[in-house]
């Protein structure tokens, strides 16, 4: 079992057409993450909190990549951008570990995005999978839980499929493109 609070190695899963790898994001990517977060801005803009201007600048990534770091060393978060593992530079979303607790509860939140370009070919399931796994295997996590909106059905789809159950509703849980919104809470178990 890997040391918690330190950086994860990275992480590889099989899927339709070969695989993915993981691992942190780092200064290198800047430029392919640019590339595919503006590419996609309305395809994600649905599902995200909005997006402030300097979203995309590279002194705003820069701060995210010293964000990262300090949540690590925390142990409070584990970010993990998703490439295509034939072409190590072939950047197709980002999955994440957020809200770590310890303690008693043993949880984290999960959250996904993956590229208009690239959705339904596998990506997705095999970052879930691979993610799920460092959570349970490496950081001794009990708990996983995700966030969905209710008409976000290929999302719901992905989740159900991976191992994830529904648990209820969270009203007002997210500010998504400017509005409060009502989101399905999936839960998923290390003993499930």
């Amino acid at each position: 079992m890997s040391k918690r609070g330190h950086k994860p190695k990275p992480l590889y899963e099989p899927c339709a057409g070969g695989g993915v790898h993981l691992r942190v994001p780092a200064w290198a990517d800047f430029e392919y993450w640019v590339e595919l977060r503006r590419a996609n801005r309305e395809h994600l803009q649905p599902w995200e909190p909005s997006w402030k201007q300097t979203h995309l600048s590279r002194q705003s990534y820069k701060a995210r990549l010293e964000q990262f770091k300090t949540m690590i060393a925390k142990d409070e978060a584990y970010p993990f951008h998703v490439f295509h593992s034939a072409e190590p530079r072939h950047l197709v979303g980002a999955c994440n570990l957020t809200s770590v607790k310890r303690g008693p509860l043993q949880s984290a939140h999960i959250g996904y995005w993956i590229g208009r370009d690239f959705a339904r070919q596998g990506y997705a399931r095999a970052a879930l999978r691979a993610v799920s796994r460092f959570a349970f295997d490496d950081l001794g996590l009990h708990r996983l839980t995700a966030a969905v909106q209710e008409n976000n059905h290929a999302s719901i789809k992905l989740l159900e499929g991976t191992g994830f159950g529904l648990e209820g509703k969270a009203r007002s849980y997210l500010k998504v493109d400017g509005r409060w919104q009502d989101h399905l809470i999936y839960g998923r178990l290390a003993t499930d």
